[in-house]
């Protein structure tokens, strides 16, 4: 790998939101009419784990001429707000304040790329905007809100274990939020309105705009390039659509899912690739 990634600078700064500022980084294009990528985060705990990788891949595309506005939304990560007031439509928003804000600064190709549950937001915005957009890039894509956020209640279970009290169930958790009270999960408080709204996404059932080019990229083993049965729906579903859907697969650590820094470096290659029209 090319440590040349090394040079590009991401300039951190705030655009003002419709709730309070967020917090952005940015690298332009190097041609100014070249294309830019908004990128939307994960979930929770996954967004933290996510920035090293995030950061690596930005300036990589960043020395392939590929422009990167990185976003937090309002709630999370260094913008303004607490997580418990962070909303699944204020997400929507923050994203489409920052597609605004580079249409401002005169970007006309805008591309959106989203990891793992900022799949889910890109497929929802390119979808409410059609046209707008070149192509989503989509890291791991989440296939349905619910199985991610059981998955995150699981963190409460293992807590409460540890602290020998009493075991809930992800089911009690959830009939907890559906009577209206929050549930804190590792240091993350979940507004009930939140809760529904991550139970109700799925994938397939986001009918994109015909003609979008989606660069589709899965974990797999190094002996396996075959997507899972649910993504290959999805898949097949999108294609149903007249969208252009490229799969590739990538092997390595599941970084989203590590605690400890992990990097990915096929996944990084894989995705320069693609700018670079290079076959990977």
């Amino acid at each position: 790998m090319n440590p040349s990634y090394l040079g590009a600078t991401l300039t951190p700064f705030f655009i003002d939101g419709s709730q309070g500022p967020l917090f952005c980084l940015f690298v332009p294009p190097k041609d100014p009419q070249g294309e830019v990528l908004l990128f939307l985060p994960s979930f929770g705990e996954e967004l933290n784990r996510c920035r090293v990788m995030v950061a690596m891949q930005a300036r990589m595309l960043a020395e392939a001429g590929v422009g990167c506005l990185l976003l937090d939304y309002y709630g999370t990560g260094d913008s303004a707000g607490d997580f418990s007031e962070t909303r699944w439509e204020q997400w929507l928003r923050d994203a489409e304040t920052a597609c605004a804000w580079l249409i401002g600064q005169g970007y006309t190709k805008i591309g959106l790329w989203g990891l793992r549950l900022g799949a889910v937001v890109a497929a929802e915005l390119a979808a409410a905007i059609p046209g707008r957009f070149t192509r989503l890039l989509l890291w791991q894509p989440v296939l349905e809100g619910k199985v991610l956020f059981t998955q995150f209640l699981r963190i409460r279970l293992a807590m409460l274990m540890d602290r020998g009290e009493p075991k809930e169930t992800t089911q009690q958790m959830r009939e907890r939020l559906q009577a209206g009270k929050p549930l804190e999960v590792a240091g993350y408080e979940i507004s009930p309105v939140l809760a529904a709204a991550l139970d109700s996404k799925a994938l397939v059932a986001i009918r994109l705009p015909a003609g979008l080019q989606v660069n589709w990229f899965e974990l797999t083993l190094a002996d396996q390039a075959e997507l899972s049965i649910a993504s290959q729906k999805v898949v097949a579903a999108w294609q149903s659509q007249n969208v252009v859907v490229v799969t590739q697969f990538f092997s390595g650590p599941a970084f989203w899912q590590l605690h400890e820094r992990e990097l990915t470096p096929d996944l990084l290659a894989k995705t320069t690739g693609i700018f670079l029209g290079e076959r990977t």
